[in-house]
């Protein structure tokens, strides 16, 4: 018995020399002994130490990401040595010799980092409100530091993100306008489909074609999470720690943060532009003129959709504003369709269209669950604010001076409105208002006035023919070119004369792909050229189905120079500029130069102006808008 107790303390005591490596990898499974011999990269562990930070005062929170993060490591080891015999008494030193793959590891390292970053957004989610959802009462004036162009807000928080005029993101406190973080910026980042969590701590940005979706910290400005699969997020789940997305393909996706996988979406869903989530928990999910009423719930097997209605909208294009807004309480769905503003009951299927888009712009914000404020053009070239009552079909003239000018922009999932001016942004919801008017009454009177003014028109006009001008000598002033460069006029908020019923390219742009690109300049400047700075820009003409039709803005000259490969698929070019621009390489597609001004921002008054100059001429909205203060390179096509 002496002699066996010696041999254990001789044992124990060699095994103290040694470190007590040996005993301590012999209680490791082969997968984690893999692991140690091949690290995971330093991304990982860094974005692992900050996801342990955040979840460090949660015990729960730690012991489930322990249990999950340890099984995918688990399968990382195992998956990269399928073809390799290791046991339990192999010792780290001795794997580090075996020749397991490095892009076994590199492809098993990509499915941790992925795991580890959905679970940042998933933790970020969780949380209370970074800023608390403080009431808005009259107009107040923010003055954020740098020129803004647009911006979008939290449903639930006191938090908004500003886009600068160059791009520049900026998360601040509303109504008081305090800055939080300055996001990093992304040069060709889809503002316009940008969707930030209803707790005001994640915001889903999209980039430019084939980069994705990049989930930011609006606290730090950390990047949570970057996900070329992704092309946006349409609307989040927060109850569920889910969000519903559209997939580069087309298809929804369930973006699952709780497990950290993604699930096919309803596949009878595709290519969906909008989503909104309704007041009875439902999600209204549509694009163009069909839309479905969906709810998802969490059970055995992850979260599943049911798709519990469809409706087809039959009246006018359907929704063509971002996406729509829910008013009386989730029952109505409110939003523009092509020029005017419509209603659609989700109950009885029940469709009101109000042809105002001759009179009121459209851009609108939600005051109350029965009326948005809208703005109505003014002659000259001005507006005024009206309080839309949707329920009574009733226009109420605002009385109130603050925050009545500048860019109309509304606040997500919640009542108030913003105002973006030249040095800085209106927060508000409460507005006095004036004695109702009947829109029908409304839209009568405005319509007489138009009628009239183009009588006062004509018969200013006595001493022209034909619409030539009668010289001295009594010759007639030929008239200019149809189609000929010249610098457009661009009224504050101009729009078409509707008089008359001509789309000159209706045929050409049927069944075609109209795509429009807009900067203000080119960042590769010429040394000669119109304007202060003109520059050129190149197309790469990705491979495409269907023809083109491409709509090129911009406000200083640009030489468009298209690619050859894949020109041929162009059709038409509506170009427009405030200097002369023109184009290279066009091949036979026809060009065209048409008086839309010139926008580089989907949420600019300039764009509704280009987008109508585009209908007229076409007959068709403009379907894929890309744009950016400068450029020098952009693609189209490949759709």
């Amino acid at each position: 018995m002496e002699f066996h107790v010696r041999i254990i303390v001789a044992l124990l005591l060699a095994l103290s020399i040694s470190g007590c490596s040996f005993v301590e990898e012999a209680f490791l499974s082969p997968g984690e002994k893999v692991n140690r011999a091949f690290p995971p990269s330093a991304d990982i562990r860094a974005t692992e130490e900050t996801l342990r930070d955040l979840v460090s005062d949660d015990e729960s929170a730690q012991e489930k990401l322990s249990a999950q993060y340890g099984a995918l490591r688990e399968i990382r080891g195992l998956t990269c040595v399928k073809s390799l015999a290791i046991s339990r008494f192999d010792s780290v030193d001795n794997i580090r010799k075996l020749p397991v793959s490095r892009d076994c590891l590199i492809a098993q390292d990509e499915v941790l980092l992925r795991f580890l970053q959905i679970k940042q957004v998933e933790r970020r989610l969780s949380q209370a409100a970074l800023r608390s959802k403080t009431p808005l009462e009259a107009p107040a004036f923010v003055s954020p530091g740098l020129p803004i162009s647009s911006g979008i807000s939290a449903p639930t928080a006191g938090v908004a993100i500003l886009r600068g005029t160059r791009g520049e993101l900026l998360s601040i406190e509303i109504p008081s306008g305090k800055p939080i973080v300055k996001l990093p910026q992304l040069s060709d980042a889809r503002f316009h489909d940008a969707l930030l969590s209803p707790n005001g701590r994640v915001l889903a940005l999209p980039g430019g074609y084939g980069k994705g979706v990049t989930f930011f910290d609006t606290e730090t400005g950390a990047v949570l999470w970057q996900n070329r699969e992704i092309y946006n997020v349409l609307v989040w789940l927060p109850e569920l720690l889910a969000a519903v997305a559209s997939g580069s393909d087309g298809q929804l996706l369930i973006i699952d943060f709780q497990s950290g996988e993604f699930a096919a979406g309803l596949p009878a869903l595709k290519r969906q532009s909008w989503a909104l989530p309704l007041q009875d928990g439902r999600i209204a999910i549509g694009a163009g003129q069909k839309l479905s009423l969906v709810t998802y719930e969490r059970g055995a097997n992850g979260i599943q959709g049911t798709i519990l209605k469809h409706l087809t909208i039959k009246t006018g294009p359907g929704v063509t504003s971002l996406r729509p807004t829910s008013m009386l309480d989730g029952r109505v769905l409110f939003f523009v369709s092509g020029r005017d503003l419509m209603k659609l009951d989700l109950e009885s299927g029940q469709e009101t269209l109000w042809k105002t888009g001759e009179f009121i712009g459209n851009r609108y914000a939600k005051l109350s669950e029965s009326t948005v404020l809208v703005d109505a053009y003014e002659r000259p070239v001005r507006t005024r604010p009206w309080a839309l009552n949707i329920e009574e079909a009733s226009l109420s003239p605002i009385e109130t001076e603050e925050g009545s000018a500048g860019i109309l922009y509304e606040l997500d999932g919640r009542a108030g409105f913003m105002r973006r001016e030249h040095d800085g942004v209106w927060f508000g919801l409460h507005l006095q208002q004036g004695k109702p008017l009947a829109l029908a009454e409304f839209l009568s009177k405005r319509n007489l006035e138009r009628q009239m003014a183009k009588l006062e028109a004509m018969a200013q006009q006595s001493s022209t023919t034909g619409g030539q001008t009668l010289l001295k000598d009594g010759r007639l002033r030929p008239s200019p070119p149809v189609y000929s460069v010249r610098q457009p006029s661009i009224p504050r908020f101009p729009r078409l004369d509707h008089g008359s019923t001509s789309v000159p390219f209706a045929e050409v742009a049927k069944d075609a792909q109209i795509e429009g690109i807009g900067v203000y300049e080119s960042s590769n400047n010429l040394s000669k050229g119109p304007g202060n700075r003109p520059g050129s820009i190149t197309l790469a003409v990705r491979p495409t189905a269907k023809p083109l039709v491409l709509v090129l803005s911009s406000y200083e000259s640009v030489t468009w120079r298209i690619s050859p490969q894949g020109k041929d698929s162009i059709k038409l070019i509506l170009l427009s500029s405030y200097y002369p621009s023109s184009i290279e390489g066009a091949g036979n597609a026809r060009t065209v130069v048409i008086n839309g001004g010139y926008a580089y921002s989907r949420e600019s008054e300039a764009y509704a102006h280009l987008r109508q100059a585009v209908m007229g001429q076409t007959g068709r909205d403009i379907q894929t808008f890309q744009g950016s203060y400068k450029g020098s390179h952009f693609s189209v096509g490949g759709r």
